[in-house]
């Protein structure tokens, strides 16, 4: 998965970017005037999102940058929010049968299961996301506002 980001902090070897979500806004029926999506607006995150890469060709702060994240990458992150929730919470209704046959159970059950993949989500993200970068700055596509030389 290729973007285009600004390099807007660097750390050594690594570059805080920040892109512009276009594609997620530009369909949303949610867009109100001035172009902005409201659903992004409600949730306080705007149309920017800031994330870290490796700075491999030693881009400055200032930057427009093609970022690269490999799709496997993309594909495992999607199954952790949107499969393993699913999972856990059929999971926990089934183990919830297990003890009582009171349908009530079986659906706190599965309650339980899907709260608790957030949970474990939280951690992971606190744990290893801290540490790992996923994304890696391929190319500088124009520096502080100039086209390179």
């Amino acid at each position: 998965m290729k973007t285009v980001a600004t390099v807007i902090e660097l750390n050594g070897e690594i570059a805080t970017v920040e892109t512009e979500r276009t594609s997620a806004c530009e369909g949303c029926h949610k867009m109100v005037d001035g172009g902005s999506c409201s659903v992004c607006s409600l949730m306080g995150s705007g149309r920017k999102l800031r994330s870290v890469a490796e700075n491999r060709v030693g881009a400055k702060v200032g930057d427009r940058v093609t970022v690269e994240t490999a799709t496997s990458r993309v594909l495992f992150y999607a199954a952790l929010v949107f499969v393993l929730p699913l999972l856990l919470a059929v999971g926990g209704w089934f183990l919830a049968g297990a003890f009582t046959d009171e349908m009530i159970w079986h659906g706190i059950g599965a309650g339980i299961g899907f709260v608790l993949t957030f949970v474990g989500l939280r951690i992971y993200s606190g744990a290893v996301g801290k540490r790992r970068t996923d994304a890696v700055i391929t190319a500088i596509v124009s520096s502080e506002g100039h086209s390179p030389e």
